[in-house]
């Protein structure tokens, strides 16, 4: 263990103790000063598979001067799994700490956070706020069935173009200085039109306006000019709004449930303008009360709340959230150990092996001390091909043969097992993840690995042994070196050379999207839980870079198949419609799929009320600590 023990005088004895060995330092003197300030109390520090002194030493030093060590032999052969101590926490008088008081619910987004506001909310940590602070006309249940929410009922025509929602009256806004001396007042159905028209108002430019284009009725209008207000969305009175589809649209009522479906009053977007992002006003089971950028977040409990349990109790159970932006996820750990956080919304490479054995399950030193809540998340990991452009016409990628090889060539439960920690599944099946709705492995048979049949292809290509075929370049970034290598290694064991090349996320997507590369690594996060978010992806109009095919995928008869599931309302009769289109894109090879995503979610002991679902949502309305 790690203790530093501060004194008076400013001198600081250290002690650390690896694997019941000491390391001594003793007489360290006290930087005066730190961040400009000089005040510190304990607290703990990890540090996770270090395999010499001086990522500790490096560590200290950014907080003290060593004058004078007495250090114990250190053997770098001995692995630091844990090494836990007291450490310098530094106290800033310019830098806020807010005590809240009652039932206090602390989480870390390491991403950071850039805005409150629903119409910017593509990334998780955006996703996760605003949930708490905003609601939809419906929401996903952790089965990911739509369930109602401002709506208490809904009404889908014949033709499946047509949706009319019934509100509930009893939906008050939070209490903002935007509403007047009243200070509030009631969700009625013009702000549902009004929330849903500012995201397509490109004066917004909201993130989220795909979710509508091509669907509502009037928005070309709106979008040429033609037309001050989109017909498609109607407040037929004050309870019921009504919204007109260009043609049917199964998952519609699913796309409602993002953050983009949110409503939001339009006095308080008047009066605050961009600053909405940080100063939201919505229904949600919490409300706004301070944020510190890149330190702290605290929402209130919103009294006013329009939930309640079984019971008759009101919601949310929490009194308030308090929200950290440490940006090491290892550092979040280190608190969540120390107890200053309750919850871990994922697990982080540099201690995964902590925590998970190779196979997934929770290694016993932890099985008991906290919980662990898994599930399927709706991710699919896989490598691409660009399949009908000038950089495949001519190339060894273009033929069909060398692709199908390359999916045999992969031993995804091995990459799975010693890359993952088995937190995830090997996509031995099609495109769309384990955990949707319809997925069925049996209907949908995939690649699995066949280094015999990988090389029968190869010969049959014209390659045999990889022999005549030049070197192929996978883009991919850093954050993924582990996988790329592993898959150049898959290759190489066929007799192929592939050469890696790292590039931003960024730069990595722009260069796909208007396809200047033919081979890549992407994922593919659900938007919505319905698969034709996935197959979406192979649908020729949708051809890149005004659409997510990027592989520019073409197949007529698949077309065909993915406009004909749209007429079809029934999830179990559009499933069967589904299966025949991956596999038709399987036989065609234009991906590699090589896994679907687990989650991981470790919670402190007590806590109850918090699940996993597969779209990865967070919501806090039924959280209890401990003794509530």
């Amino acid at each position: 263990m790690l203790r530093i023990n501060a004194h008076a005088t400013g001198r600081i004895g250290l002690r650390i103790g690896i694997n019941k060995e000491d390391f001594v330092f003793e007489g360290c003197e006290a930087s005066s000063q730190v961040n400009g300030c000089g005040g510190f109390a304990d607290t703990t520090l990890l540090i996770s598979q270090t395999d010499d002194f001086t990522h500790v030493l490096y560590i200290c030093s950014k907080y003290i001067n060593l004058s004078r060590t007495n250090i114990h032999h250190f053997s770098p052969a001995l692995c630091i799994t844990w090494v836990l101590g007291a450490f310098l926490w530094i106290s800033c008088g310019d830098s806020p700490t807010y005590v809240e008081k009652g039932a206090v619910f602390r989480l870390n987004l390491d991403e950071g956070l850039s805005t409150l506001d629903p119409a910017f909310a593509r990334s998780r940590a955006p996703v996760w706020m605003t949930a708490q602070l905003f609601n939809g006309l419906v929401r996903l249940d952790s089965t990911l069935k739509v369930q109602p929410e401002l709506a208490r009922h809904w009404d889908i025509s014949p033709d499946g173009q047509t949706y009319t929602f019934h509100l509930r009256r009893d939906v008050y806004f939070h209490r903002d200085a935007a509403f007047g001396p009243d200070s509030t007042r009631r969700v009625v159905a013009r702000d549902v039109v009004y929330s849903f028209q500012r995201i397509c108002d490109p004066a917004t430019a909201s993130t989220g306006k795909w979710v509508f284009n091509g669907k509502i009725e009037g928005l070309t209008a709106f979008d040429a000019g033609e037309a001050s207000d989109i017909s498609g969305f109607q407040a037929l009175d004050d309870s019921t709004v009504q919204i007109r589809l260009t043609g049917p649209f199964p998952p519609f009522l699913s796309l409602l449930a993002m953050p983009y479906g949110y409503v939001v009053p339009r006095e308080a977007i008047e009066a605050y303008g961009e600053d909405f992002r940080r100063r939201p006003v919505g229904t949600g089971p919490f409300r706004f009360y301070r944020w510190v950028e890149g330190q702290q977040l605290i929402l209130h409990r919103h009294p006013d709340y329009f939930k309640r349990d079984a019971s008759g109790q009101a919601l949310p159970y929490l009194d308030a959230l308090s929200v950290r932006f440490i940006p090491s996820r290892l550092s979040a750990f280190i608190e969540f150990v120390q107890g200053r956080l309750d919850f871990i919304g994922d697990l982080d490479e540099s201690y995964r092996d902590e925590i998970l054995t190779r196979d997934g399950a929770i290694q016993p030193a932890y099985a008991d001390k906290y919980q662990f809540l898994l599930a399927p998340q709706l991710n699919t990991e896989y490598l691409g091909f660009l399949v009908d452009d000038s950089l495949s016409q001519g190339h060894p990628l273009g033929d069909r043969r060398l692709r199908q090889a390359l999916n045999y060539a992969i031993d995804r439960p091995r990459l799975v097992r010693f890359l993952l920690n088995g937190m995830g599944y090997p996509a031995e099946s099609g495109f769309i993840p384990y955990g949707m709705p319809g997925f069925d492995a049996e209907a949908v048979p995939g690649y699995i690995y066949d280094p015999a049949l990988a090389q029968a292809l190869l010969r049959e290509a014209g390659y045999p042994s990889g022999q005549g075929l030049p070197p192929l370049t996978l883009y991919s970034t850093q954050k993924y070196a582990a996988i790329s290598e592993f898959i150049q290694k898959s290759f190489e064991n066929i007799g192929l050379q592939v050469d890696i090349q790292n590039l931003q996320g960024g730069a990595l997507r722009k260069e796909v999207y208007n396809s200047r590369v033919n081979f890549w690594r992407a994922s593919w996060i659900a938007d919505y839980p319905d698969g034709e978010n996935y197959l979406a992806l192979f649908y020729q109009p949708n051809h890149a870079p005004t659409g997510p095919n990027t592989t520019h995928f073409a197949d007529p008869e698949v077309d065909a198949l993915f406009e004909r599931a749209l007429r079809v309302p029934t999830d179990s009769l559009r499933y069967p419609i589904y299966q025949e289109i991956e596999r038709r894109v399987l036989a065609e090879a234009p991906i590699i799929p090589l896994y679907y995503d687990r989650s991981l979610r470790i919670l402190q002991p007590g806590i109850r009320g918090l699940s996993s679902n597969p779209m990865n949502h967070l919501h806090l309305e039924r959280v209890r600590l401990p003794g509530q």
